[in-house]
């Protein structure tokens, strides 16, 4: 099967957590182990992404007698794109759809080059328009599947 755009775990479970830390509530400061616990994440690999978050401006960490993390700014104002960007990194934009040891440049296009440019742009526009508050509060799959479990009879 191929997959239009394969997002790694990393990127879902910082979706996740940093939907668990919206739905908290603006201004909520929550410990990286109660968001891996409510998500059902490991608390390791969770620091190391949300590393990655505060580094690139998605949270704030907070020190001393109250600790863990709180959103650097409004759940509305924080897009998926963003969120894909700060764990996975920048689109690659260079390399040539059909030869990826290639530099696709407009001077000298493949076949695909105008195509290729046109579905990247498309995909990073739409993905920018998806907003952490959407991914918190609109049907969220994690949420689907632990009722899907907890409804399973025993």
């Amino acid at each position: 099967m191929v997959k239009l755009l394969d997002i790694g775990v990393k990127t879902e479970y910082a979706s996740r957590a940093l939907a668990l830390l919206a739905q908290a509530g603006e201004g909520a400061i929550v410990t990286v182990k109660d968001l891996a616990k409510q998500g059902d994440i490991s608390v390791h690999f969770l620091y190391s992404i949300f590393d990655s978050l505060e580094r690139h401006g998605l949270v704030h960490s907070h020190k001393g007698r109250v600790r863990g993390f709180a959103l650097a700014r409004p759940a509305e104002e924080i897009s998926f794109l963003d969120i894909l960007q700060a764990v996975e990194g920048q689109f690659e934009k260079a390399r040539c759809f059909l030869d990826r040891r290639d530099v696709c440049r407009a001077d000298r296009p493949c076949a695909w080059h105008h195509t290729w440019h046109l579905l990247r742009d498309t995909v990073e526009r739409e993905l920018n328009k998806i907003t952490l508050d959407q991914i918190a509060n609109n049907n969220a799959p994690w949420k689907r599947l632990k009722e899907a479990i907890s409804n399973t009879p025993k």
